[in-house]
């Protein structure tokens, strides 16, 4: 960006938790009920089930993010996520782990993009070498979740897993943040997005069908609650 100006930019549900690293002289970045990030830091971002909109004063960003798949997380750091949901902290207030400032400064090192990600990504690599914490049933129950599209019933899922209801919701809830319904709800509006992105024209009825909602009315207000924007916004 040549000069100050503002930027606004809709950031949307997807199920997955990010660290982001401050590398540059980021100026005012500011949003509602939002920590303000500083220059030269490291965040994390917990899993969100409704947008926001980040507004940026600056002349120029600098960020390096990682983001991790539902589960991916635990296999690298023990987290809290049920507690950090829509959540925006330094990783400063978050005990140990491998992503934090000082991780900054050494990407802050690097001279070139294709070096600082080879940085991450072999700390990454340790880190899956090191650790397996991840709760395969609960893997296997979001790969369910993502192959339908977030239409699979839950009932079903929970018998094709054999856990009971209380334990498989407190798994899956410790694994992702996200009760099952919830993560179901966020993949069911991915995929809706992801259709109408795909659509050149402005039937939404065959996309209704397809994503699985019971009519234009409740895919229009699913659209709204969870992007702020309208289905048509998405068309291309």
């Amino acid at each position: 960006v040549g000069s100050e100006m503002c930027i606004r930019d809709s950031i949307l549900p997807d199920g997955c938790t990010d660290f982001i690293f401050t590398l540059g002289e980021v100026a005012t970045v500011a949003e509602e009920e939002s920590l303000l990030m500083q220059p030269y830091r490291s965040y994390f971002v917990g899993p969100m089930n409704r947008y926001s909109t980040l507004v940026t004063y600056a002349e120029s960003i600098h960020v390096f993010g990682i983001r991790f798949l539902p589960c991916g997380i635990f296999r690298f750091m023990q987290l809290p996520l049920e507690e950090l949901g829509n959540q925006r902290v330094s990783t400063q207030d978050i005990a140990g782990g491998t992503f934090n400032d000082s991780l900054t400064e050494r990407l802050c090192e690097q001279t070139y993009i294709q070096d600082q990600i080879k940085l991450v990504e072999a700390l990454l690599i340790q880190g899956l070498c090191a650790n397996d914490k991840t709760e395969k049933q609960i893997a296997y129950a979001v790969h369910c979740i993502d192959m339908h599209k977030g239409k699979l019933p839950i009932r079903s899922l929970i018998e094709d897993i054999c856990l009971c209801q209380r334990h498989f919701e407190r798994k899956f809830k410790r694994q992702t943040g996200y009760s099952p319904k919830e993560y179901s709800r966020i993949i069911k509006f991915k995929h809706a997005v992801d259709l109408l992105r795909a659509s050149s024209c402005d039937n939404l009825l065959s996309i209704v069908v397809e994503a699985g909602y019971y009519d234009v009315a409740h895919l229009g207000k699913e659209i709204k609650n969870l992007s702020g924007s309208t289905p048509g916004s998405f068309l291309s």
